[in-house]
């Protein structure tokens, strides 16, 4: 991008705070996306700030990061087209990174026992991590379902529930989603395909956000592109589209995690927690004892290069 195509605007003071307001409610939830955080901007009366509402926002929102006036951790930036070409420098610093992170990272499938199979699926990809945090605290599998399958996805989608006994149990499938009162057909031509090319008959879907409900009940602002297209007055909370990134990153963690608790036997996974636990403790203990010999050996035959 070239100066001409983009000219980095002036920035106030009071744009830049309702920014930083929304991003220190929500701390515990960085990186937000652009969008989580321009609707809450909205929500709290600041859209008015800029005469060309979205752009000018979102231009806002790039120079104060440039400028560093907001955190860069705070707002995720799309994935990056980065690959290192990662090596060590010799055998001996390959050997001691590597037992570093022995018997490290272990974590109990908590789903065991469980009569059915979950997943959570999100629509937007950008809200992908934070869904994916609050499943997994479940060890429940997260996937991002913005288009209709495609052959991709339903060849994961068999091997997972293949690998996860979901042929053998009942697959229930959590969608969160935008709320599009004109199309509300979208999860039945999902299941619709997934039978016809996958095969794939045993599965239930609940459509767990947005709601007409969480409109009304969380006061959510209309879609960006309904905003930009009519003029503002008396409206039916319920008849406009809303993204799902107008619902507060709090409440859409929670609500995560309330529909995939109503899914789950949540004893037998409270008790799969204290198994954890215990097994982590004898893994400490035993990696402890390992370390302590593994050092000394290497100490002898492959010592750390000084320097």
């Amino acid at each position: 991008m070239n100066s001409s195509e983009w000219e980095r605007p002036e920035v106030s003071e009071k744009q830049v705070k309702a920014i930083r307001r929304v991003l220190e409610r929500y701390r515990a939830y960085w990186p937000l996306s652009r969008r989580q955080v321009y609707y809450e901007v909205v929500k709290d009366g600041g859209g008015g700030l800029w005469a060309d509402e979205l752009v000018g926002f979102t231009n806002t929102l790039r120079a104060a990061l440039i400028e560093g006036l907001i955190p860069l951790v705070a707002v995720a930036q799309g994935s990056e087209d980065l690959r290192e070409g990662g090596a060590w420098e010799d055998a001996s610093e390959f050997v001691h990174s590597e037992i570093e992170s022995f018997l490290w990272g272990y974590r109990r499938d908590l789903m065991q026992g469980q009569e059915r199979y979950v997943e959570v699926w999100v629509q937007k990809p950008d809200l992908l991590d934070l869904v994916s945090e609050a499943a997994v605290t479940y060890c429940v599998t997260t996937a991002c379902c913005q288009h209709l399958p495609t052959v991709r996805f339903i060849h994961d989608l068999r091997t997972r529930l293949g690998e996860q006994g979901g042929h053998s149990r009942p697959a229930v499938i959590l969608y969160f989603g935008d709320y599009v009162p004109q199309d509300t057909a979208f999860l039945s031509r999902v299941q619709e395909i997934l039978r016809a090319d996958g095969n794939l008959w045993e599965m239930a879907f609940r459509h767990e956000a947005l709601t007409a409900d969480d409109v009304v009940k969380y006061e959510l602002p209309e879609s960006v592109v309904t905003r930009s297209r009519k003029s503002h007055g008396t409206i039916d909370r319920a008849a406009v589209p809303v993204e799902l990134e107008a619902l507060p990153p709090d409440v859409l963690a929670d609500k995560v995690r309330s529909a995939i608790e109503a899914q789950l036997d949540m004893e037998l996974v409270n008790n799969q927690r204290a198994i954890q636990s215990r097994e982590a403790l004898r893994l400490g203990k035993l990696r402890t004892n390992i370390m302590r010999r593994l050092r000394s050996v290497l100490k002898e035959l492959m010592p750390r290069r000084e320097g």
